[in-house]
């Protein structure tokens, strides 16, 4: 287990969305076209994209800040007084012409999901945006220990914008950590840390992942294309794969039920950064993100991990361990 002697100080910069949820039965079909028809019986609101990364690291203990551009709608409201609600720090801009992101889902008896559609922008933020969110950075860079950057591909870490982020956080002593979007990776070039999933990392490199010997392959080209220090690339219910003195090393999840997969990389990014803002080796970071994604693993939607059950997570797993060598000795 990491060692926790304070709460570290973390910011979030990326895109920021609502994860909405339509929840409700299905007994017919419409006559007019062959849809089902869901009974909406209640509405749940999350915060999603990078709002989900401040989610988990508000419920593993952080003091968090977030820097961001939204809408001027009413969703960009009910977004600041969702942040409100975890007790996150905001810098916060409005673009108008901008909509605040929010994903909707329908889901039948709450765990089947029928449809689902988006309200969002895409396009980069504007040039004067830009300015306003790394003057800012410049301002509090001392303030934080670790720099999260989560990319969704809506538009606010546009290139110019993430290598003025990373460079600057380079020169101040302050890592950043980036869950990436899309196969160029050129504009985090110099981070700390890139942590793509398999199909990310694949698309990233042009390399298949069918062996070890590949994600092996994929690992040092992701490193040593981007300059970054280690390399990363979560595997889902596989567990996470980690470059160990240029080796491969795979920490496998907690060998329970896989439940929903939705927002894991979230809780690897929250988890991951939370650890090393609190100078944990890179290896015991990387045991203690996995285990948050283990148990996010069992929960439906964009679920949160805290630490005690992270801590639950690991007696079970020493346990086990114990139990296999008592049995290899007694065998």
């Amino acid at each position: 287990m990491i060692k926790i002697d304070r709460k570290p100080k973390i910011l979030v910069i990326g895109d920021l969305m609502i994860d909405t949820f339509l929840i409700g039965s299905c007994d017919r079909i419409a006559l007019d076209a062959p849809v089902p028809i869901v009974d909406i019986k209640d509405e749940k609101n999350f915060l999603g994209g990078g709002g989900n990364v401040i989610r988990n690291l508000a419920s593993l203990g952080a003091k968090v800040s977030v820097m961001s551009v939204v809408g001027s709608d009413e969703d960009a409201k009910l977004l600041k007084h969702m942040l409100d609600e975890v007790e996150t720090k905001s810098f916060l801009l409005e673009q108008k012409g901008r909509k605040t992101s929010r994903k909707t889902r329908v889901l039948i008896d709450g765990r089947t999901q029928v449809f689902r559609f988006d309200h969002e922008s895409k396009n980069n933020i504007s040039f004067d945006n830009v300015e306003k969110l790394y003057s800012k950075l410049q301002e509090k860079i001392k303030a934080y220990d670790v720099i999260l950057l989560a990319d969704y591909g809506k538009g606010v870490l546009t290139k110019d914008f993430t290598k003025k982020i990373i460079s600057y956080a380079n020169k101040n002593g302050v890592r950043t950590i980036v869950d990436p979007f899309g196969k160029d990776y050129s504009k985090y070039k110099g981070a700390y840390l890139i942590i793509p999933n398999k199909k990310e990392a694949q698309g990233a490199t042009g390399i298949t992942i069918d062996s070890n010997e590949r994600l092996l392959d994929v690992l040092l080209t992701i490193k040593e294309q981007n300059e970054t220090q280690m390399s990363i690339i979560t595997l889902a219910e596989e567990g996470v794969a980690v470059l160990r003195d240029d080796k491969l090393s795979v920490m496998p999840t907690v060998p329970l039920e896989v439940y929903d997969v939705t927002g894991a990389s979230d809780t690897v990014l929250a988890s991951l950064g939370f650890a090393l803002a609190l100078d944990n080796t890179i290896y015991d970071s990387v045991e203690f993100a996995n285990l948050a994604a283990g148990i996010v693993l069992r929960k439906a939607g964009s679920a949160t991990v805290t630490i005690d059950e992270i801590q639950s997570d690991q007696t079970y797993l020493d346990r086990k361990l114990i139990e296999k060598n008592l049995s290899c000795k007694l065998g």
